[in-house]
């Protein structure tokens, strides 16, 4: 049996993989009492106000000089509570799951065109592996009607990780590699939308409103000047360094309070998915773990996934040089164009036929001459969108490009939900929400679109249960 037909055929279908995610910060509730009457009531929390990009997308300053390393969260460091035993602590970053992690990146399942990512030694030990971004999903792979029907509500935390190795002079030296850890908080899947897909996940909203309140409880400190000096707004901020980072009178205290909200969150058994990014030129591969006895798969655990528009025969897709032709390996066959659908060539290339589906990306522009700029705008303004492309109708090349070639192609400037600052400008810097040799700390607009979404998403459809 082929690693397709296991991953068709399994207890577990892909639904969870998804890519969004973030991070938070704990409140608790207070405790008040009526004067002389000897009764102590417990009073409700606070009304939360409307959340804001930088509540649930937090980018950290890309590590300049040797003493930025103490204001960065290592994954060697991060761990969490012992279920069974409140006196051990265990890895966030599972020691197994890292070196899963390693062995995929460096498998031939990696390889486009004898391509293949290239770890520096230094990657190899986890202690290398920094923390960039930290996003909260409400929900994957999408927030709209139509996708939450199709695939169900897949909440997460998602971690932006990439190597940091010293230079002689004890210097940071970011490489541009960039990992994702996705947490996932979920509870049981439903029945499958339509025959031929995966079940449907249902969040788990103990746990999504208990991050919630805690975005809230963080921000609130922050704005009110309880983290530092100064008083540190997040609302009406365009999406790029959290605040609470850049400001040097709050940056240790909010790096602070993110670790240790994932300390209480990002448990090493919720680790469900993870993808790696790094030249080769460029490879894009994404990883799902399996149950035990999963066919082919009967240990269980990380498995490369087959790319749902690479017809389920590739794990790997490959941005090429400037001089390569064609500039994308293999050509994605997308489907962004049709109605949501949960059929997907990870699960069955026979599931959507490539003469049925219909879709664009930016392969179409990596060309010579380029399309018009009518053209052009209109395919980078699809992608961009996250309720037509998601990861299972759009090819990884596309969520990661269409910023750049906006840039250079249609000569955007700027966008009012990204800081200036943090709007990527060279055109191989392929990051979405962290760090690049080739332009720093870095937001696109797909990561502005998603944070949107999810910011809308929670104020207007979780705040007001938990404000009842």
């Amino acid at each position: 049996m082929n690693i397709l037909n296991a991953l068709s055929s399994g207890k577990r279908g892909l639904l969870r993989l998804a890519w969004i995610g973030i991070v938070v910060v704990v409140g608790g509730s207070d405790i008040g009492g009526t004067a002389g009457t000897g009764v102590v009531f417990a009073q409700p929390p606070s009304p939360i106000l409307p959340l804001s990009a930088n509540d649930v997308s937090w980018l950290f300053p890309m590590p300049t000089r040797a003493a930025d390393f103490d204001n960065l969260i290592s994954m060697r460091d991060l761990t969490t509570q012992n279920p069974h035993d409140p006196t051990k602590r265990d890895p966030a970053w599972p020691a197994s799951a890292f070196q899963r992690f390693l062995d995929i990146a460096t498998s031939p399942m990696a390889q486009v065109g004898g391509n293949q990512i290239s770890l520096p030694a230094e990657a190899q030990s986890m202690g290398a592996w920094f923390i960039a971004g930290i996003r909260i999903d409400a929900g994957a792979p999408g927030l709209s009607p139509a996708i939450l029907q199709q695939f169900g509500q897949s909440p997460q935390i998602r971690l932006i990780v990439q190597p940091v190795t010293r230079a002689a002079d004890g210097s940071p030296v970011v490489q541009d590699i960039a990992g994702h850890l996705v947490f996932g908080l979920t509870a049981e899947a439903s029945n499958p939308a339509q025959a031929g897909c995966s079940a449907r996940p249902t969040p788990d909203l103990v746990a999504l409103n208990a991050i919630i309140r805690e975005l809230d409880a963080l921000r609130t400190k922050l704005n009110s000047g309880q983290l530092g000096t100064n008083r540190v707004p997040t609302s009406g901020v365009p999406l790029g360094v959290h605040p609470g980072l850049l400001d040097p009178t709050t940056a240790n205290r909010v790096r602070q309070e993110m670790n240790s909200f994932l300390e209480r969150h990002a448990f090493g058994r919720n680790l469900d998915a993870m993808a790696i990014t790094g030249p080769a030129p460029w490879v894009f591969l994404a990883m799902q773990k399996v149950p035990p006895n999963f066919p082919a798969f009967p240990s269980g655990g990380f498995v490369p996934v087959p790319g749902p528009t690479l017809d389920g025969q590739q794990f790997a897709q490959m941005l090429g040089r400037v001089e390569d032709v064609p500039r994308v390996v293999p050509a994605p066959h997308t489907n962004n164009l049709n109605p949501i659908t949960c059929e997907n060539a990870a699960i069955s290339p026979a599931s959507i036929p490539v003469a049925n589906r219909s879709g664009s990306s930016t392969a179409e522009l990596f060309v010579s001459p380029t399309p018009p700029a009518d053209k052009s705008r209109e395919i980078l303004d699809l992608i961009g969108d996250p309720t037509k492309s998601h990861f299972f109708n759009t090819d990884c090349v596309s969520c990661h490009t269409e910023t750049t070639l906006a840039v250079g192609l249609l000569q955007l400037g700027a966008d009012p939900r990204i800081d200036p600052r943090a709007l990527p400008k060279d055109p191989w810097n392929v990051r979405n929400f962290g760090w690049s040799p080739f332009g720093g700390a870095t937001v696109t607009r797909r990561t502005a679109a998603e944070t949107d979404a999810v910011v809308k998403f929670i104020n207007s459809n979780l705040l007001t249960k938990l404000r009842e």
